[in-house]
């Protein structure tokens, strides 16, 4: 079948080539289409408990993902330009359609926080700033207002000594108001720095918001809806929003009066990575492309063997994304080192055939030039077509992982690798049966020196190793069995530990600016725990608040917790108001019937929605946040767990249950969801290609050999990982099915050329030095290839890629030696003749 198919690409190039071209204009035209999706949400199953639980708890207490804004001066914030600033900022963000403003504590910030005052008989609720304080004395009156009352604001919306305060935004659900309000709070800021104080800056587009009056909703203007705010060209050009300096960090600038300005949180986290991911693919695709140009003209010497493989590796990328954009599939970050992995596929298929082309030609340059292609491709077709499924069986694997991220990567790395596969088997034929049979006067030279000996050193070192491998077997096998036991105990010292901030550049802004905010505020991560009382007003039980009291300190003092702001602490500040700021009343009362009189009048005291983000109306439900200075999972682990061991211990005795949510709870199962879904598709995908390769090759020794090399490979690389105390995280696990999939191709090649030579009548050994002379080869110069191409990402700015390149390149040198030294090892030791392999051979070429 596959002979008659690869006849009539060569009897019809031009047709073939044309249904090429015009399948990639197609696929290309829907690039318009592509979306991106940045969302960390989306890496959990659909209906998954932890995302149903978070949604229960934002929709119950108002927890929404906000941008940071920290406004920074090294004379203190508490002056009249600053707080002006604050007050300015607060009300134009309010304005932005991206933002959700439908109260004032929504935009949570100094010239919108409220505190409680009172007496004996009454307590009010009296803004900390009912207009810009414009002398010492009014701004001396606010800021002892404020530290007062530090629990509720202290690291919170101020930092303890005074030298910066925040601004917290919520943002509505979905990606287009991530990327809209990034754009418009960051053009705001950037106007703020050209003005001076009195001035004001920069309006957002679509006119002023309206500063609320008392307790009605905020009035926002449909600031820049419609427009596309995927990318950021249109907004660094639009004069509205600053000067123009778009990267320049902002904390780089400085306003008139020393103010300066960051912004952070996990939106920001959000959408700069993505940013990032791109503008950095932008330049190091090129660069990998380049470096793979160099290699492959070091090897071919010719433009053919640069040109042929860079066209198959295009086309396959092309149509991949292309039919991601047709059918409405989002472009995740993880999805950003698609193209970079087709590229070390595309390039090992064209490789090969490049290769063998070569060797058939030298034989007899005169032949017709078809019937050289034909043979060509019906000895090299069905190895390529075991090396393709095999392959994308392993990325096929990802099926079974939890995160749909993974699974629509995996899916469509599948799908490309098939295409790399079409593209190779009729792109390269058709436009080798084009052209003249050629090779360079280098390869002559080199071919003519077979007469006495191997035609050059890499083969000669080559066969050199397999006969040493024969001669020394024991010795041989005793270190390898060492080094897998040595790299096997590594491996069980891997841990998984993640972070968004630690996928940048420790002198990027986002780094800059969360550094700054941990070390000014209480931090930047939340975990939200919440008890739940199971009855209505369960939570005015003083012995139930006394315990929430507890856990708060307790997990106050961990390290890496900056603070915590529940309920407790409106009615410890409540109860110190009403006894005249005496410090003796900051704490608790003391019976059921004074929590109720204080609830009461909280609920009346003008505005009590700073309620809703700690306790709901029933009073069955409070919310305890706690602010985490770190978003490493590993550390995040520590702090979850010690809090479930907290409440395991001391809430056991009471009818209460406690639940947790959050972004740091959120990161928490990200990782466990990590490990577990990534060690059971590693594992089934050996267990894929195992089967595959035995259906395919119809033997059981050829795909119990298929998958040794690359199992051993995954030991030895995640062993060393594991005594470098390099953890496992997106990049390494993505490494990892990278050598997998790849990988195989060695195994297969190698597995496919000796049971041709045993085919052929030659014995064990000379099967070896066979296969070794014939694939080895291709197989060392495929994985340079690919090793070359992937350590150009080790100079990437974004740290994610720089870790996938140096990992991929160390599983492609290690999956190559092991290749070249376990299968002639194992051949040694059991010499299967793969008879029904043959058969299937001579049956694919009548």
């Amino acid at each position: 079948m596959l002979k008659h198919f690869f006849i009539t690409v060569v009897r019809f190039p031009r047709f073939v080539l044309g249904v090429v071209l015009l399948a990639t204009l197609l696929a290309l035209a829907q690039f318009g289409d592509l979306e991106w999706e940045t969302d960390a949400r989306v890496y959990f199953p659909k209906g998954h408990p932890a995302i149903q639980y978070d949604e229960y708890v934002a929709d119950t207490f108002g927890v929404k993902d906000s941008i940071i804004i920290a406004i920074t001066n090294e004379q203190g914030v508490f002056n009249p330009q600053t707080l002006a600033r604050v007050a300015r900022i607060s009300e134009k963000v309010a304005a932005l359609p991206g933002v959700l403003a439908q109260r004032r504590v929504d935009v949570a910030s100094l010239a919108t926080a409220t505190v409680f005052m009172g007496t004996e008989d009454e307590l009010i609720n009296k803004p900390l700033m009912e207009t810009v304080p414009g002398n010492d004395a009014d701004i001396a009156a606010m800021r002892k207002l404020v530290y007062d009352h530090a629990d509720l604001f202290v690291g919170n919306l101020v930092s303890a000594d005074g030298k910066a305060t925040m601004i917290r935004v919520k943002l509505k659900e979905g990606i287009e108001h991530r990327y809209q309000s990034y754009f418009q709070v960051k053009g705001i800021l950037m106007g703020e720095l050209q003005q001076n104080a009195q001035g004001g800056g920069a309006w957002p587009q679509g006119g002023e918001g309206n500063w609320p009056k008392g307790d009605g909703d905020w009035q926002q203007q449909d600031a820049g809806e419609g427009k596309d705010w995927s990318g950021d060209g249109e907004w660094k050009q639009d004069g509205e929003w600053g000067d123009g300096n778009w990267d320049k960090p902002l904390h780089e600038m400085q306003a008139p009066n020393g103010d300066r300005f960051y912004m952070a949180g996990r939106p920001v986290i959000e959408v700069t990575s993505g940013q990032n991911a791109l503008a950095d693919l932008r330049i190091m695709i090129p660069l990998l492309v380049f470096t793979i140009i160099a290699a492959l003209f070091f090897i071919f010497k010719n433009l053919r063997g640069v040109m042929l493989p860079m066209l198959v590796v295009v086309v396959a990328i092309v149509w991949t994304l292309g039919i991601m954009a047709a059918l409405g599939v989002p472009m995740y970050t993880i999805s950003t080192m698609l193209p970079v992995i087709l590229v070390a596929v595309g390039i090992g298929d064209a490789l090969h055939i490049l290769s063998h082309y070569e060797d058939i030609v030298l034989e007899d340059i005169h032949r017709d030039r078809r019937d050289i292609v034909v043979q060509l491709m019906n000895e090299l077709g069905k190895p390529l077509l075991i090396t393709t499924v095999t392959t994308a069986v392993g990325f096929l694997s990802l099926w079974w992982a939890e995160m749909p991220p993974f699974k629509v990567f995996g899916i469509f790395t599948a799908l490309g690798i098939g295409f790399c596969w079409l593209a190779s088997v009729t792109l390269v034929p058709a436009a080798l049966a084009m052209m003249p049979p050629h090779v360079s006067n280098y390869l002559q030279r080199r071919r003519s020196l077979r007469i006495h000996e191997e035609p050059g050193p890499l083969s000669r070192g080559l066969v050199g190793l397999a006969k040493m491998l024969a001669s020394r077997r024991t010795a041989a096998t005793i270190l390898v069995l060492i080094l897998a036991v040595l790299t096997g105990a590594g491996a069980t010292r891997l841990y998984v530990d993640s972070s968004w901030i630690g996928d940048f550049r420790d002198d990027s802004e986002i780094v800059q600016a969360n550094d700054l905010l941990n070390r000014q505020f209480d931090g930047t991560i939340f975990l939200n725990v919440v008890v739940d009382g199971k009855h209505e007003d369960a939570l005015k039980s003083p012995e139930l608040l006394a315990r929430m009291e507890a856990l708060q300190d307790h997990i106050d003092s961990i390290d890496d917790v900056g603070g915590s702001l529940s309920l407790v602490d409106y009615l410890k500040s409540t109860n110190k108001s009403l006894h005249a700021d005496d410090e003796a009343y900051d704490k608790l009362p003391a019976t059921r019937q004074e929590i109720s009189e204080y609830l009461f009048l909280l609920s009346i005291s003008g505005r009590p929605e700073q309620l809703d983000a700690v306790v709901d109306y029933q009073y069955r439900q409070a919310n305890i946040t706690f602010a985490i200075k770190t978003d490493h999972t590993e550390r995040l682990k520590a702090i979850i767990d010690e809090v479930r061991d907290y409440v395991g211990r001391e809430f056991s005795d009471l009818d209460v249950e406690v639940h947790m949510a959050g972004s740091a709870n959120n990161s928490y199962v990200w990782a466990d969801l990590l490990i577990k879904s990534q060690v059971l598709a590693i594992a089934l995908s050996k267990v894929g290609i195992f089967l595959i390769a035995m259906l395919l090759f119809r033997s059981f020794t050829a795909g119990l050999y298929t998958v040794i090399p690359v199992t051993f490979t995954t030991i030895v690389v995640a062993g060393v990982a594991g005594w470098l105390n390099i953890p496992l995280d997106v990049s390494t696990v993505l490494a990892a099915g990278v050598a997998i999939g790849v990988g195989v191709d060695y195994s297969v090649h190698y597995i496919y050329r000796y049971a041709l030579e045993r085919r052929a009548g030659l014995g064990e050994q000379q099967a070896v030095l066979g296969a070794m002379r014939s694939v080895g080869k291709p197989i060392v110069f495929n994985a340079l290839v690919v090793t070359a191409g992937f350590l150009v990402l080790g100079l990437s700015q974004f740290p994610p890629h720089v870790k996938l390149g140096y990992f991929v390149a160390s599983y492609m040198v290690v999956a190559c030696l092991a290749a070249l030294v376990l299968l002639p090892l194992a051949f040694a030791y059991y010499r299967p003749r793969f008879s029904h392999m043959a058969r299937v051979q001579h049956e694919s070429t009548t």
